[in-house]
């Protein structure tokens, strides 16, 4: 019997998809080994998915760079164990809810939240202006999950995990609010975007 965590089961999809091309073989090859549906160890005083994961389990989990990054933004007071047990739970949760593959969703979700382009104060003479500027795709997350622990932290389920796998539905569903700040940024981008040509002049 197999004792695996979210990103096993989650990683393991990836696997078989293809859809993530930074997935590496070697991580490939071990998870097209894994059950995708296999029991999970609880335990037996909380009821609750074991809290332990084995160091393999965090090189696995560490490695993939958005749900490494997604933990670090969580943690907090260096408790990266902690974090990386909400995440996991969370993302059982939208499996359980769902049915579908939670590392999907979760993919998605940030691909809506993520802006394309953010604004940088710079000054022309004595006036404050606006200056948009491109994302990478590291900024265009860490924006996201700003916004989306921002939103978590709002709702009102008492558990971190079930308000985390919420709002990441919500957001898939269209109903939450991250998307009107989202947008809100975007229209403030297009409102500046006449300083672009000044920036090197500010630089």
């Amino acid at each position: 019997m197999f004792r695996l965590s979210f990103q096993s089961r989650a990683t393991a999809a990836l696997a078989f998809s293809g859809l993530r091309t930074y997935v590496t073989k070697q991580q490939s090859e071990v998870m097209k080994k894994a059950l995708l549906n296999a029991e999970i160890v609880t335990n037996v005083r909380t009821n609750m998915p074991s809290p332990i994961i084995s160091t393999e389990e965090r090189q696995r989990l560490r490695s993939d760079p958005l749900l490494s990054h997604l933990v670090n933004m969580i943690m907090r007071d260096g408790k990266k164990t902690q974090a990386e047990r909400f995440v996991q739970m969370a993302l059982r949760d939208i499996r359980e809810t769902t049915n579908a593959d939670p590392y999907k969703l979760l993919s998605d979700a940030v691909e809506i939240i993520s802006p394309l382009m953010d604004t940088k104060t710079g000054r022309q003479g004595s006036k404050v202006i606006h200056i948009p500027r491109p994302l990478n795709l590291r900024q265009r997350r860490r924006h996201a999950f700003v916004w989306l622990l921002a939103s978590v932290g709002k709702r009102n389920e008492r558990i971190y995990h079930m308000r985390l796998s919420g709002e990441l539905q919500a957001i898939v569903n269209g109903t939450s609010g991250i998307l009107e700040k989202k947008l809100a940024l975007h229209k403030t981008v297009l409102a500046n975007r006449s300083n672009i040509r000044t920036s090197k002049r500010l630089e």
